[in-house]
């Protein structure tokens, strides 16, 4: 199975595709990566070099694939920090197409836009990828101030983000909503998802973890696409990305390191956890 993969890429370091790339081909897929910037390191360093990618250049990229005949071999793309508003047209007009020709097609939106209560892309992209983007999805993958923004709902527990998905389920209509971070004031040593579909809403726990590292949200990502696409059961991949990302962010721990330890905890994550989701509707 093929899977495009369009998000950041950094030298140093494991955030967009340089998370979601290797832990995507662990689990057995290949992965075409197509940059949308190219820094030397995520940006919560103090110093970093590199660009933002002009959206003519992610066009020729996605061009070269066009002219080698080799996109209807797609199975399924995965979008995350896209760097400008440009580039929004140019995943819509792809996923149009590469639908047309394969109905079958799973389009995977982490709509990154912000996080701790503040946006940290421009305006424009952040509209762009609610108007344009969230509305095509299959799968949406928003953290809780991205789905508090595309729900217009306030979250504050585990009752608000289940009404915040369903709205955003119910406007969008995503086969499935995924909600990241979801709080629990009575549980603050752990971490929360919620997945909904048609039928039915799960939540997974896992240990929360601090680490001073980026990319807890493209790994999740990967992650959760990655064992969904292998047995389409959602239960089992929302267990297997919560846990997954809880055991990365514990080696990263017990390596002191500052950027997520995903090839290091490899084994752990790879495979599906003993714990399962909790059905919870």
């Amino acid at each position: 199975m093929n899977i495009l993969s369009i998000q950041s890429q950094v030298v140093y370091g494991h955030v967009g595709n340089s998370a979601a790339q290797f832990i995507l081909q662990r689990l057995g897929y290949d992965v075409w990566s197509i940059p949308t910037v190219l820094f030397s390191n995520h940006l919560d360093w103090p110093t970093w070099t590199g660009r933002v990618l002009p959206p003519e250049d992610v066009a020729a990229l996605i061009d070269g694939l066009d002219k080698l005949g080799v996109l209807e071999r797609v199975d399924a793309v995965l979008t995350g920090y896209l760097g400008d508003a440009g580039n929004v047209p140019l995943v819509a007009q792809l996923v149009d197409r590469l639908r047309a020709d394969h109905p079958n097609l799973i389009y995977a939106c982490d709509p990154v836009m912000g996080d701790h209560g503040e946006l940290y892309v421009r305006p424009a992209l952040a509209e762009g990828i609610a108007e344009e983007l969230v509305r095509r999805a299959d799968i949406l993958l928003p953290n809780q101030f991205e789905l508090a923004r595309l729900s217009g709902r306030d979250i504050h527990d585990h009752a608000t983000t289940i009404a915040a998905a369903r709205e955003l389920k119910h406007r969008s209509k995503a086969r499935i909503v995924v909600a990241t971070g979801a709080p629990e004031p009575s549980m603050p040593d752990s971490i929360f998802a919620v997945a909904m579909d048609d039928d039915s809403i799960w939540r997974a726990e896992g240990a929360k973890v601090e680490v001073p590292a980026s990319g807890a949200g493209d790994s999740f990502a990967a992650l959760f696409v990655g064992h969904y696409l292998r047995q389409r059961d959602l239960s089992q991949a929302l267990a297997a990305a919560v846990t997954g990302t809880s055991q990365i962010f514990a080696a990263t721990a017990a390596k002191a390191h500052d950027e997520l330890v995903i090839i290091g905890s490899q084994d752990k994550w790879a495979n599906l956890p003993a714990t399962t989701a909790t059905r919870i509707a």
